[in-house]
């Protein structure tokens, strides 16, 4: 049996980065921790505004309920940390996002972090998630990478090298000590740079996968009071009708 199951909610409709997301999980995962990858069954291939982050929230948080089952940690996997706060709300287990790890967990390694991902469109969405997260003042600079989500395999060497630039250039003249490469679509790519880039680099699907099986080790419980309690009993129109049952439900 194993120790936990860990359920990963890849918010964009793109089954492939489902797979790379999964398959890096899986190595960062301790041994005895399952992994259950889910694709959401909804919304954009590659997410790269607010309106498709706000189409995946409502995705991520179907998936969820439609996983639940069994589950005792869950993680989303996109950057934008899509329905994150909702699914901490509704699931009875923790729920984190690989943004918001992998910044907590930047912190830990230096005084100002830098961010590259892919998209200009999606730098000024990030800071303003800093900003949500409290980390606004740690937050050295985004750096964006001008290509789609869902072409980010297409060359990969030359994503690398795109990568290690940036990366390098956040260090040397934005003042970042921690980097993190920012997105599903890059998930294991820091293994392959670690000897190219000048500072610690975090994988935020790396730093979500122990971060949750560090919230299940210390047996953190679901909220009964405060803002984060289940929601309560309410009539649902047109969603889900498993997700409209988690309303009023004792978990």
């Amino acid at each position: 049996m194993p120790n936990m199951r860990l359920l990963v909610v890849q918010s964009n409709t793109s089954e492939f980065m489902t797979d790379l997301i999964a398959e890096e999980a899986r190595r960062a995962a301790s041994p005895d921790t399952e992994i259950k990858a889910v694709t959401v069954g909804f919304g954009a291939r590659g997410i790269e505004c607010r309106t498709e982050v706000a189409i995946a929230a409502h995705a991520t948080v179907v998936a969820f309920a439609e996983n639940a089952e069994g589950i005792d940690a869950g993680l989303i996997s996109c950057f934008s940390d899509p329905g994150l706060a909702a699914a901490r709300e509704l699931m009875p287990f923790p729920v984190v996002g690989i943004a918001e790890t992998s910044m907590l967990t930047a912190c830990m390694l230096g005084g100002r972090f830098s961010i590259v991902t892919l998209g200009a469109r999606m730098a000024q969405p990030l800071r303003e998630l800093a900003m949500q997260y409290g980390l606004g003042s740690r937050l050295a600079s985004v750096r964006t990478i001008e290509r789609r989500v869902v072409d980010a395999g297409s060359d990969p060497g030359s994503l690398a090298d795109e990568v290690t630039a940036l990366s390098n250039a956040a260090i040397e003249q934005d003042g970042a000590e921690v980097i993190i490469l920012g997105g599903g679509a890059v998930a294991g790519l820091s293994r392959q740079l670690v000897d190219r880039i000048n500072a610690p680099l975090l994988d935020g699907v790396t730093c979500a996968v122990r971060m949750a099986e560090a919230l299940h080790g210390i047996g953190a419980s679901k909220a009964r009071a405060g803002s984060y309690r289940a929601p309560a009993a309410k009539e649902m129109v047109g969603v889900s009708p498993v997700l409209a049952g988690l309303f009023g439900s004792k978990r």
